[in-house]
């Protein structure tokens, strides 16, 4: 590849994060959230300049590699805020586990009524964690990698776009527990949006993001064995 061309799409992305960024602080509201604006900019740019996705993802590898270290971050507020999953502990498992049960449960029942291939279902299984488990977890299962990772994006901003209003017609009034909610179905897109209500909301984002993503990895292969 170009080397030209891959620094052209490294900063690409960086600016379309920023971008975004602006946005946000100017005009508010979920609508402008970086991780709405920011992939919505990319693909427009790559659409319109006709470069693949293979392209780009090849040229930004090293943006992706960091994203794992870079979620290690979460663990120093957690540590801060460790008394909380001390107190809830019992309500948090329980919560984060029935949750992401039901997604996985609920996933697999909708797409086999569809008519999904098993490839598809496999790729589906796994969408509410973060894009590299996600992956790991539909490789183990026969998915396709990158309908995975279209999935977990999916997830993620379908989940910051009408979660927090779903929840609030649910009953749902503690932020705390919104949070806990979106980091368990929208992965760290939903953690970052639990954190603009403040750093505990976040810290339950996190719990609910973790938690969930060491369920579906263990469960998930033992849901789909045993459906199909």
């Amino acid at each position: 590849m170009n080397n030209d061309l891959m620094t052209w799409l490294v900063i690409l992305t960086l600016g379309a994060y920023v971008v975004g960024c602006v946005l946000f602080q100017k005009i508010g509201g979920i609508w402008t959230s970086p991780v709405l604006i920011s992939p919505l900019l990319i693909i427009a740019v790559l659409w319109i300049t006709h470069i693949d996705y293979a392209t780009y993802q090849s040229a930004t590898r090293s943006i992706t590699f960091f994203l794992g270290p870079a979620q290690m971050a979460l663990v120093i507020p957690l540590y801060k805020y460790r008394h909380l999953l001390q107190r809830y502990f019992r309500s948090i498992v329980a919560g984060v586990t029935l949750g992401s049960g039901a997604g996985i449960a609920c996933a697999i029942w909708l797409a086999y009524l569809l008519g999904f291939a098993h490839t598809t279902i496999a790729s589906l299984v796994p969408k509410s964690v973060t894009t590299p488990m996600a992956v790991s977890v539909s490789q183990l299962l026969g998915g396709l990698p990158e309908l995975t990772a279209l999935f977990a994006v999916l997830t993620g901003l379908t989940g910051i776009l009408i979660g927090p209003a779903l929840l609030q017609l649910a009953g749902v009034n503690s932020n705390m527990v919104k949070g806990l909610a979106l980091g368990t179905a929208a992965s760290l897109v939903g953690v970052s949006r639990a954190a603009q209500w403040g750093e505990k909301e976040g810290v339950m984002g996190s719990l609910g993001m973790t938690i969930a993503a060491a369920l579906v990895a263990v469960v998930s292969p033992e849901l789909y064995t045993f459906w199909f």
